[in-house]
């Protein structure tokens, strides 16, 4: 009777923590306060997470409140054939039927800022997902994120590998997807065998990002992984927000990246131009009457520019590139809603406290 009785409690006792995240011995202090500590204002209770996630929206935040590029590019993606699965367009929208958790950052937003008033990347990589994966916002209930998209600023060294240290001990089922990493394994992929020592990759992107380093970085962690060391040069040219969004604010920048880039001498030719937000076919066509402009100068005899610029250029648009990496985690993981009906978009901009 006394076995019995025991095993009867063992089983409670699994069954009971059947949800219950596991520790995870090099946690983040955040994300183990987010996990264990009921205490906290950043607790999650991810043991009433829904077993099934598919009719759950779709989460994205970004730390940059003047742009949208993230949810516009998985609001309105088709770059996939939503019977068979394949990379084909088929004119109906890869998402369509889903709803959407969209999530900025307000810059009085003090939980996610230093002492010094500084943006903390970071923290808000693994605050922010916490709220897309909360049930609580500023106005009441909310729904939970089957998915996360994080744009911004956010490496695998400032948020990413963390977050989904957190993510894979709640035991919710809910993968992060990083805007600017799906955008260098993006480019990579498509110059896999193209020498490196030989090119160079344009960045338009805001000051900040620039600033950060962040696409350099990731660069050389998605290198690293897949074995190689050496990494294609950026050259990087800043625009400035909210203008920045400006069609003829970015026909500038290019045109100013190509005269930096000539400057600096005996440059390696930008063979791919990384621009969140992308480039639409009305773009590309301004664009390449800028490249044909410059590799056309004559100076001295000689066509300087040829070697400072492609004549036809690979675009990226690293949103997109997340976007379709959220399509096939969802359609891999069958977590696509498969929903009938208009795309939804909730929109938040407050943390939880």
């Amino acid at each position: 009777m006394r076995k019995i009785f025991i095993i009867i409690l063992a089983f409670s006792w699994l069954k009971g923590c059947y949800n219950a995240p596991v520790q995870e011995v090099n946690l983040d202090p955040l994300a183990a306060k987010a996990l264990y500590d009921t205490t906290s204002s950043y607790y999650t209770d991810f043991s009433t997470y829904p077993k099934n996630i598919a009719d759950l929206p779709i989460g994205i935040f970004d730390v940059n409140t003047a742009s949208t590029a993230a949810l516009d590019a998985t609001v309105m993606l088709d770059r996939f054939d939503n019977i068979t699965g394949g990379e084909q367009p088929d004119a109906i929208r890869d998402f369509a039927g889903e709803h959407f958790i969209y999530y900025t950052t307000l810059s009085d937003a003090d939980s996610i800022y230093d002492a010094n008033g500084q943006l903390d990347i970071h923290d808000a990589a693994i605050k922010n997902t916490l709220f897309l994966v909360g049930d609580k916002c500023a106005q009441g209930e909310k729904e939970r994120a089957k998915i996360v998209i994080a744009a911004g600023n956010i490496t695998r060294a400032t948020g990413l590998d963390d977050t989904r240290a957190m993510l894979e001990a709640s035991g919710s089922g809910v993968k992060l997807i990083g805007v600017i990493e799906e955008g260098v394994k993006g480019l990579l992929d498509i110059l896999e065998n193209q020498p490196m020592l030989n090119y160079s990759v344009g960045l338009i992107a805001d000051s900040l990002t620039i600033a950060s380093g962040a696409y350099q970085q990731t660069m050389k962690d998605v290198l690293a992984e897949r074995g190689r060391r050496s990494s294609f040069p950026f050259v990087c040219q800043s625009t400035s927000a909210p203008d920045s969004l400006h069609r003829n604010s970015l026909e500038k920048a290019f045109a100013a990246m190509i005269d930096s880039h000539y400057a600096d001498g005996q440059p390696k030719p930008i063979c791919a131009l990384i621009i969140d937000g992308g480039v639409d076919d009305c773009l590309a066509a301004e664009f390449q009457e800028i490249i044909n402009n410059y590799r056309s100068k004559r100076i001295n005899g000689n066509y300087p520019y040829r070697a400072v610029i492609n004549d036809k250029l690979i675009y990226i648009n690293p949103s997109e590139c997340a976007a379709m990496e959220c399509y096939r985690v969802l359609r891999k993981d069958n977590n696509l809603a498969l929903r009938i009906g208009e795309q939804q978009v909730a929109h938040y901009s407050d943390l939880p406290m």
